[in-house]
């Protein structure tokens, strides 16, 4: 065989697994079965949510099919068709939901096949339902949580209420014990006022009065006096400081007297002498003689 037919009948080969590839890759992604033994069930939903051509269908957990087409019908009415592996023979009480993989993971078809006796006739349709998935159950603890939250501000705002009203009460008996005029400390800062403008009064009476004013005359003439006394006592005091200045120098009698120790001395001496003859003469009162001379 030439080369050159060779070549061309490589490329052919190779252009022909590319499309087969191709149309297998596509079928492949698009969800639809390479097995054409599956069999096809036809399920009814009301709402079918995020459901897509190509989710896994699972029976107690393993996955034996997938969704091959979904088809709106009308308003409540979507018609799904599933692919379920042959060895699933389902039942008249077939039951088909859709649930989610994870909390907000892809949705999955849960098929369970039933345990009617009778088996589902070929186009019977299954009536089926959507499980309480993550998005459902986040709606319901927004409803909890909104239903707590109004609970707890009624419950608040009733404790507010009733704090503002034991409030109001005990401003309102302040009020009340504060404006008696009888027990209140209104009362008694009534009784002081009082007291004070008399007080204020009496002074205003003896300030005005003339016993005040002989007291002042009085006073002005002690001062007076008080003044000239001082200046009587400044006086001595400077007449004794030169009298003591002069005492100091040796000056007059009582300077010599203090500066003199001979005179000291002998006042001393007279002193001792003046003692000693008393003392005899205490001892001998007879000794003493008195002599008279005429002349």
């Amino acid at each position: 065989m030439d080369l050159h037919y060779r070549q061309e009948i490589t490329v052919g080969a190779l252009v022909l697994v590319g499309v087969a590839v191709f149309v297998l890759g596509s079928m492949w992604l698009s969800g639809r079965e390479l097995d054409t033994r599956n069999r096809p069930v036809l399920v009814e939903f009301t709402d079918v949510g995020n459901l897509k051509q190509g989710n896994p269908v699972k029976v107690s957990g393993v996955q034996l099919g997938s969704v091959q087409k979904i088809e709106f019908v009308d308003v409540g009415r979507v018609l799904v068709t599933l692919s379920v592996d042959p060895r699933i023979q389902p039942r008249t009480d077939a039951a088909v939901q859709i649930g989610s993989i994870g909390l907000i993971g892809d949705v999955v078809i849960l098929f369970h096949p039933g345990q009617a006796a009778e088996p589902l006739p070929p186009g019977g349709v299954l009536k089926g339902t959507a499980a309480s998935g993550f998005m459902d159950l986040g709606a319901s603890l927004g409803d909890e949580a909104r239903l707590t939250m109004t609970a707890f501000r009624e419950l608040a705002n009733k404790q507010l209420a009733d704090d503002i009203h034991k409030t109001l009460t005990s401003l309102q008996r302040l009020a009340d014990a504060y404006s008696n005029t009888r027990t209140g400390p209104v009362a008694e800062i009534t009784a002081t006022m009082t007291a004070l403008q008399g007080l204020s009064a009496r002074i205003d009476t003896a300030l005005q009065g003339p016993a005040l004013e002989r007291a002042l005359t009085g006073m002005d003439s002690v001062s007076m006096k008080v003044g000239r006394l001082t200046d009587q006592f400044a006086g001595t005091g400077a007449r004794l400081d030169s009298l003591l200045i002069r005492i100091n120098r040796g000056e007059g009698t009582l300077g010599r007297i203090a500066t003199d120790t001979i005179l000291y001395s002998q006042l001393t001496a007279l002193s001792a002498s003046l003692k000693a003859f008393v003392d005899d003469l205490r001892k001998n009162p007879g000794k003493i003689t008195v002599q008279f001379r005429i002349f």
